[in-house]
């Protein structure tokens, strides 16, 4: 990522206020920082200390004059202005001047006169003899030139799409605000005093509900409501306070385990680094503890990215309305609903079980209160009967009422008679956001800006009030977006094509230059601005990003021609082919992948899905499963290439290609844990290999997989029919190595219906394949097969010998999943010998490492183990809570054989 450039803006500041705001908007724009002095110390001594060393720390100078001289400090003969730039000159670093035009309107006022007015006129004639001066005739002409003499000076970073990670970490009492909300369309929020009272009631209460949760579609205002409330209301409201974090799901790193890490440090004053050192479950019980014994308030906005609904690379594109039928989202609220539909539940559940039953552990909190802004509210804090778990609360978001819709029109600088128009906003059932859209291009109306009678007249086809309420969601976007001109929908567009919101500096670079839509940055910024105004696109300064509103972006996307879409997906992938992937040890998180995502999404998007193929194989697939272990978003970019549905082939031309995605994304539902939805991808692999004669060893193989998730998911029959297949067809093509391997699974089978004995002639004949062969891989996942069997058969000093061995391959391997077996089972070897130290030692260290690498069938033995340990050591309670957290894992698998094992335990 590339250095902030620091730019110290130097003016006069009485006359010049909005001038100042300008520059120091542009240069956000182009990625910079701006340094000014606003308000200067009391003494002047203080004041040139300051105002120089602001100058000192800046690598840009830029200074703008208009008609008043500046302040001159007692004993000095020249301004703190004039200072600022001589220290400027002394330094030598670019000086970027602006003089107000003679044209500009300016009143009596703002003209200095006496001797500041002759130190002025002299002080212009050396700029003017100097430099090259810039002269601006407004406030939004200084900004265009502010940015287009930036532009030389700007160190750009396009690969650096759009992550923003969280802020640093202060100590409380300083709130802490990891990711700031900015899709504020107005500067302030409107009415909602009946929402706002209901958050300050619940916070007032002694006795309150540990969580309070605003549930709505996009649009309806819930993150700006909490946002105002977190930094207005609540301060004042909690009392005693400890601190308070705004964290938002909607960011690039906000997982739920780095909140953990974050939010623990942040309340227990410690190190992100010291914290980090900590396993997941010590983060929790830790974090827990202080917010049990202290009185702090978080935040959660967009909860509904942990949800099984919105988990996915494409959720800001999903439809609110389609998603409230399917999940029964208002069963929550104790309306009607069908309790006992299991797909609508299983939408509303976390995507890991885990932060699931953390959200129930912290339900028990005491001092410390959560307010959560979500369009679903979570089925774990549910009851059989549809309501909010006890210490949960629930607050379905609707529209304003009449008087806050009428306000927020007229503060969006739009008339109107309130008989006109709220019958129009009752037609759309007060949607806020739909109104400030819709405001935004009245406003901008060149005709009568503003004048809505006029605007509606001229638009006669503007009839909401006969289409059905979804439709007239989208009737009044269309209009809302008509009025703009081909520029502003080309950024629209642009936007909207990306999965997560856009740095400018990838902005720029798809739409500034030589044959694309924008000459000039500046142009590029009027047109941003525009779109600000309007409230259709949201610029975050900070991270100098620009993001579109859930319900603005599917608008904008999904009511574009095919071509148009194909125009931008094209203009995307030409410019992320160019854009190098870093290499396995250059990349320090996935966010530097997202070139690569991005051009593969253009791909996509374009119906190249050979191409899309080749980009996952060559630039993603490895790095992202070895060196990640990030199968859930390997599986999300490979279902993209199946447009026709899972349960066809996947659109690619070749049939080894079809095969490997096929393999892949079965491979990583197994390893998230659901090797329930492996088996029908694993037995169309085998119907699309059987067209190929050259892939009879794969096959083999692909039988072998095939019967290790279907003995996960309890089909032990089926299952070894697979494994006997993978045995007779590595046999007919004489190839030994195949044969050891089929045998491994083999034996997994028969052990799991007792049949020992065979079990232990096929993996010892298949053991010593592998020796022969010194074959280390294959090695170390057979002796972990081998110890298995050991252990199962109650010969544990043996187990424990050769699980000793299968750890030293492991590492020589360097696989992390041959390393969690062999920790687990050398966890599992030390328990049942009675060596409880060394198995409370490992166990806890495998329960990190399966949940890191999201290996779900290491995770659940080492649960029961855990559970079965805490029994030996008289903790029931300890086992009691080992065991509940397999209870959710083995259903959504399924896994019924871990789940019986777990059953029997308790």
């Amino acid at each position: 990522m590339s250095e902030r450039i620091d730019v110290f803006i130097s003016s006069t500041s009485r006359d010049l206020p909005a001038h100042r705001q300008q520059a120091m908007d542009a240069c956000l724009r182009m990625g910079m920082f701006p340094i000014m002095m606003e308000h200067l110390p009391a003494s002047d001594a203080d004041a040139i200390e300051a105002s120089l060393k602001m100058v000192d720390e800046a690598e840009i100078y830029l200074g703008i004059f208009a008609w008043r001289y500046g302040y001159i400090p007692a004993g000095y003969d020249i301004s703190i202005t004039e200072m600022e730039y001589r220290r400027a000159v002394e330094r030598g670093i670019p000086r970027l001047i602006f003089v107000m035009h003679d044209d500009h309107p300016i009143t009596g006022a703002e003209i200095e006169k006496g001797a500041g007015a002759i130190k002025l006129a002299a002080f212009k004639e050396r700029l003017l003899a100097d430099q090259v001066v810039n002269f601006f005739k407004s406030s939004e002409e200084l900004r265009g030139q502010v940015i287009h003499s930036l532009v030389p000076h700007r160190a750009a970073d396009p690969g650096n799409l759009h992550s923003r990670h969280a802020s640093d970490i202060p100590l409380p009492p300083a709130p802490y605000i990891a990711h700031p909300y900015s899709l504020l369309q107005t500067k302030q929020v409107i009415g909602r005093q009946k929402e706002l009272g209901v958050l300050n009631e619940w916070i007032k209460q002694p006795d309150a509900s540990t969580f309070q949760f605003v549930v709505a579609i996009g649009g309806m205002g819930k993150s700006a409501l909490t946002w105002k409330w977190f930094n207005d209301s609540a301060p004042g409201l909690m009392q005693p306070l400890a601190g308070r974090m705004w964290w938002s799901f909607y960011e690039s790193d906000a997982r739920f385990e780095n909140f953990l890490i974050r939010a623990l440090a942040y309340v227990s004053r410690r190190s992100k680094e010291e914290v980090e050192l900590l396993s997941p479950a010590e983060c929790e019980a830790q974090l827990l503890v202080i917010l049990d014994r202290e009185p702090f308030l978080l935040v959660w906005d967009g909860f509904e990215r942990t949800l099984m609904a919105y988990a996915r690379m494409d959720a800001a594109r999903l439809s609110d309305e389609e998603l409230d039928t399917i999940t029964a989202n208002t069963l929550a609220n104790g309306e009607q609903g069908d309790h006992t539909a299991a797909d609508r539940q299983q939408l509303r559940k976390t995507t890991d079980p885990r932060i699931g039953e953390f959200l129930r552990k912290l339900t028990q909190v005491r001092a410390s209160r959560i307010l959560v802004s979500t369009r679903l509210y979570p089925a774990e804090l549910q009851t059989d009967t549809g309501d909010p778990l006890p210490g949960c609360r629930a607050y379905f978001l609707r529209g304003l009422d009449d008087a806050d819709a009428l306000q927020l029109w007229q503060a969006l600088g739009v008339n109107g008679s309130a008989p006109t128009l709220l019958p129009l906003f009752h037609s759309f059932e007060n949607h806020p956001l739909l109104i400030r859209a819709l405001a935004g291009e009245v406003a901008k109306y060149r005709r009568a800006p503003g004048q809505f009678d006029q605007w509606n007249q001229a638009h006669p086809h503007f009839q909401p009030f006969d289409l059905p309420v979804v439709q007239r969601r989208h009737h009044i976007l269309s209009f809302a977006l008509q009025g703009l001109d081909e520029l502003g929908r080309r950024v629209l567009q642009t936007v909207a094509a990306f999965r997560m919101p856009a740095t400018y500096d990838t902005l720029a670079a798809l739409l500034v230059g030589a044959s694309r839509p924008f000459a000039a940055e500046s142009d590029l910024d009027t047109v941003l601005s525009e779109l600000e105004d309007r409230g259709l696109l949201g610029w975050d300064k900070q991270a100098n990003r620009y993001d579109l509103h859930p319900v603005v972006r599917g608008m904008t996307w999904n009511n574009l021609a095919q071509d148009t879409q194909a125009d931008v997906y094209e203009n995307m992938r030409a410019y992320f082919a160019a854009v190098p992937t870093p290499g396995e040890d250059e990349v320090d998180n996935l966010d530097e992948l997202a070139p690569a995502f991005e051009l593969y999404n253009a791909l996509v998007g374009l119906g190249r899905y050979d191409e899309a193929f080749h980009i996952f194989y060559n630039r993603l697939s490895r790095i992202m499963q070895y060196r990640w272990s990030a199968n859930r978003q390997r599986a999300e970019l490979l279902e993209m290439l199946f447009p026709d549905g899972i349960e066809q082939l996947p659109r690619l031309k070749k049939i080894s290609s079809q095969a490997f995605v096929l393999g892949h994304l079965a491979r990583s539902y197994k390893f998230i844990g659901y090797p329930g939805r492996s088996v029908p991808l694993y037995e169309r692999n085998l119907i699309v290999r059987e067209k190929s004669k050259k892939s009879m060893i794969l096959k083999a193989v692909v039988l072998g997989q095939l019967s290790d998730v279907l003995r996960l998911s309890g089909q032990v029959y089926a299952a070894e029919v697979s494994a006997r297949r993978a045995y007779q067809t590595s046999q007919e093509l004489n190839d030994q190595m195949w044969v050891g391997d089929s045998l491994k699974w083999l034996s997994a089978v028969l052990d799991v219906r007792g049949a020992m004995d065979e079990a232990g002639v096929a993996l010892k004949r298949a053991y010593d394949i592998f020796t022969d062969q010194q074959h280390e891989p294959l090695l170390s996942a057979t002796g972990a097969r081998l110890a298995q069997h050991l252990l199962w058969l109650g010969d544990y000093q043996a187990a424990a010998a050769t699980v000793d061995r299968v750890w030293e391959w492991s590492v020589r391997v360097k696989n992390e999943h041959d390393r969690t077996r062999a920790a687990r089972l050398q966890g599992e070897a030390a328990f049942r010998l009675g060596d409880f130290d060394t198995a409370n030692r490992l166990l806890p260290d495998v329960l990190l490492r399966a949940r890191t690498a999201s290996l779900m069938e290491e995770e659940l033995p080492a649960l029961i183990t855990l559970a079965e340990l805490a029994i030996q050591q008289h903790e029931p309670d300890k086992a009691r809570e080992y065991l509940n957290s397999v209870w959710e894992l083995a259903e959504r698998g399924p896994y019924p054989l871990f789940h019986a094992d777990a059953l029997n335990l308790l």
